[in-house]
């Protein structure tokens, strides 16, 4: 039989008179099968389109709206993939620095910051430097001013809607069980929940798109960060925590999803086996807790997949939890449902391979074609020899008909033929009509049952999903958590990391300790000690000669709650950590080198507590020697002063006279890295014991980077003579250059008549 689509691509579709408003909507799935004496032309109008949709995506678009006042910080953001809201437990957040805010910033990631229009005070400014500050990369999300009514929402609250809440509950009732959820004693975070719901309210339309839905809140969920250990932004970059590297493309630079990750912490230890358990590294990183119940409790499930016999069942989690997705009503409805047929034909339309009795149906209603075709050969034979050819049509509603044109030498009036109905019509040219029972019985009106056993899906889906994605959400979850502690028993593992004993008391005890990159990146790496307490001195001022080891020495003190790569550690959880290690400059900040280590200092004086661990490495480098040491002096002593009260405080200095300016406490201690010199040059042995370094070794560490003999050796003949108070000897090659140039000068003056 051939298939002539050429014949019948021009050829308007069959239609009736009917009035029926769901005939528009059922036209494409017509079917025609035409077939002729001695040719058959069969055609097929059934539209179909069963083209994948696009690949799910794991990203979120978070919207965060924040209120301060007063001091307290209070805000609430929702996940617009997840339905998920959140409310945050009010906190305290002084100004000028924010740091709580900064914090939440982080972690949440936002898309879009809502903020109250009036307000242009220090925490605006924050905000706004926080957001657009960053000159590395442009803006990831928006910032948002609306109106300061919106902030008094509290009534749109009371009206909130949660798919877990007591069925045909009252509006006390309601009222009563968000009560157990939101405290309405925190202003400042309430405000913020009623600003956005309304702003989701007024714009959801314009968020996703779409003119015919409105919000759904599938959660609302309490967040805190009581327990966090507070890390400002420069100390995620100095202990290389976190290094995202932009795209090289400028115009992609800066665009959310572009940047990737470069060596770091992050790096390291994100080998979880789903998408969402990366983005949960990256939250466990950004919120590191100081609750010892919650970190031994990981701890605990580390050490046990870190054991031999837990490997084959490492490895069969694993290989579950690479399936694990974010739940979310999107994601499993895209499981089952085809969007773009559903677009196309304007009807929920299910995929294959959800349920085998629909895919039956959906089978028979591809294969009519052909029985059709088949059916209409048969019927030929039996009308009269001066009928040419038929026509076999399916018409949902309406069922199986067949149907004969015009046919040469028609006698004029005749209309109907036996066992046929005429039917006048514009289009093929039917004349006469029929139903054909036969198939009726035989396979029956197959799109309209297709269509209710698609409806009958989709209202069993969305019932089952609004049951259950609460339950589902909590369990994925655990699911990401359970997959970023595998993640780490691995590196910890791969590179023989231990568990750290973590206690409450103020002490920093750690036997042969190592840089956790570096143990990750060389073959040899020295281990030092490390002790900090009220017995061996709470301040550590290091010495040596350049590229010793000091930096790398302090950047591996810092601690976040993972195992660590040393014999053995004891560890008092403190409560925030403050450094001055990276400087970055930039035009957009307005700010030199020297400004900036300023101002990670002052963070560091004016918010560290008893309990804080503070590392500084060559403050003051960026000015004058003098008033250099002369500030880090003063910083210091800051610090002494404040006797059994002071930080845990690790210095690193060039500054070697340092001793002289200082008070002399028991809490103070001074440490160097040894060296030895060989044939008049420093070898570095990167250990660490107590004293002073007597030189920097700045002149054989810059010849041995590079810098030529002579250059060298007239920067030591200067330093020598300046460190003997004398003028240095003059530089024969330079003076004698000047001096002919001067002459050159003195007869040009002397030729010209003044």
């Amino acid at each position: 039989m051939d298939i002539d689509t050429e014949n019948t691509s021009a050829r308007p579709v069959f239609s009736s008179s009917t009035s029926n408003p769901e005939s528009n909507q059922t036209n494409s799935h017509f079917i025609i099968a035409e077939c002729r004496r001695n040719t058959d032309v069969s055609t097929n109008q059934n539209i179909t389109n069963n083209q994948e949709t696009s690949e799910e995506s794991d990203a979120e678009e978070k919207l965060l709206a924040v209120y301060c006042r007063g001091g307290k910080l209070g805000a609430a953001y929702h996940t617009i993939q997840t339905g998920e809201l959140f409310i945050l437990d009010e906190i305290v957040d002084r100004p000028p620095e924010y740091q709580m805010f900064l914090n939440l910033f982080r972690q949440v990631d936002p898309s879009r910051i809502l903020l109250e229009g009036k307000a242009q005070g220090s925490f605006v400014q924050t905000v706004k430097k926080t957001v657009f500050g960053n000159s590395d990369d442009e803006a990831t999300c928006k910032l948002i001013f609306i109106s300061s009514r919106e902030y008094t929402c509290k009534r749109r609250i009371h009206s909130l809607s949660l798919p877990y809440e007591p069925n045909n509950c009252s509006e006390e009732e309601r009222s009563l069980f968000l009560r157990t959820v939101v405290d309405f004693s925190q202003t400042q975070s309430v405000h913020a929940l009623g600003a956005l719901l309304r702003y989701l309210d007024l714009n959801w339309s314009a968020i996703i798109m779409d003119l015919h839905s409105k919000p759904e809140y599938m959660s609302l969920k309490k967040i805190s960060l009581a327990d966090i250990l507070t890390i400002d932004e420069d100390t995620y970059r100095g202990l290389q925590i976190f290094s995202p590297v932009s795209h090289p493309s400028g115009f992609k630079r800066g665009a959310r999803g572009t940047s990737r990750e470069g060596l770091s912490l992050y790096q390291m230890f994100k080998r979880c086996s789903s998408r969402i358990g990366q983005a949960r590294m990256r939250v466990l990183m950004q919120h590191p807790t100081t609750d010892i119940e919650i970190l031994t409790r990981r701890q605990e499930v580390v050490a046990f997949f870190m054991r031999p016999q837990s490997d084959v069942v490492s490895r069969n989690i694993c290989s579950s939890l690479r399936y694990i997705r974010n739940v979310n009503m999107a994601l499993y409805m895209n499981r089952i449902i085809d969007f773009d047929l559903t677009k196309s034909e304007g009807k929920f339309t299910v995929k294959a391979g959800v349920d085998p009795e629909l895919d039956r149906k959906k089978q028979t209603m591809a294969s009519l074609h052909g029985l059709m075709s088949e059916t209409a050969k048969i019927e030929l034979e039996r009308l009269p020899e001066f009928v040419e050819e038929c026509t076999m049509l399916y018409m949902p509603h309406l069922g199986y008909l067949l149907g004969v044109r015009a046919w040469p030498n028609m006698v004029p009036g005749q209309k109907e033929l036996p066992g046929m109905k005429f039917m006048a019509t514009e289009v093929l040219d039917v004349h006469n009509i029929t139903t054909v029972p036969e198939l009726d019985v035989m396979i029956g009106d197959a799109y309209p049952e297709i269509v209710a056993h698609e409806t009958r899906i989709m209202m069993r889906l969305t019932t089952i999903v609004l049951q259950n994605l609460n339950t589902l959400a909590g369990l994925v979850d655990k699911c990401t958590e359970l997959d970023c502690l595998i993640a780490i028993s691995k590196v910890s593992k791969e590179f023989g990391f231990i568990q750290p004993t973590l206690v409450s008391d103020k002490v920093l005890s750690i036997k042969q300790g190592r840089h956790p990159l570096a143990a990750a990146t060389c073959e040899a790496f020295v281990p030092n000690d490390t002790d900090s307490s009220l017995e061996t001195g709470f301040v550590k001022i290091l010495t040596g000669p350049n590229s010793s080891g000091k930096s790398v020495y302090m950047k591996q003190i810092a601690h976040i709650g993972s195992f660590v790569p040393a014999e053995r550690a004891t560890i008092g959880v403190v409560s925030h950590i403050y450094t001055r290690i990276h400087s970055t400059e930039c035009v957009a900040a307005h700010m030199s080198a020297f400004l900036i280590d300023l101002r990670q200092m002052a963070l560091a004086l004016q918010e560290s507590t008893s309990n804080s661990l503070i590392i500084i490495d060559e403050f003051g480098k960026g000015t004058s020697e003098v008033d250099g040491l002369s500030l880090l002096a003063a910083c210091l002593n800051t610090f002494l002063y404040q006797g059994e009260q002071c930080p845990h405080l690790f210095v690193s200095t060039h500054f070697l006279e340092i001793q002289k300016f200082i008070i002399n406490t028991p809490i103070a201690k001074f440490l160097r890295f040894e060296h030895t010199l060989q044939d008049g040059e420093p070898v570095f042995l990167f250990r660490l014991v107590e004293g002073i370094a007597e030189s920097s070794f700045a002149h054989q560490v810059a010849e041995a980077s590079g810098i030529t003999p002579n250059v060298v050796q007239r920067a030591q003949q200067v330093f020598d003579c300046v460190k003997n108070n004398k003028l240095p000897p003059e530089n024969k090659k330079i003076t004698t250059k000047l001096q002919s140039f001067i002459e050159i000068i003195k007869n040009e003056l002397l030729s010209e008549d003044i």
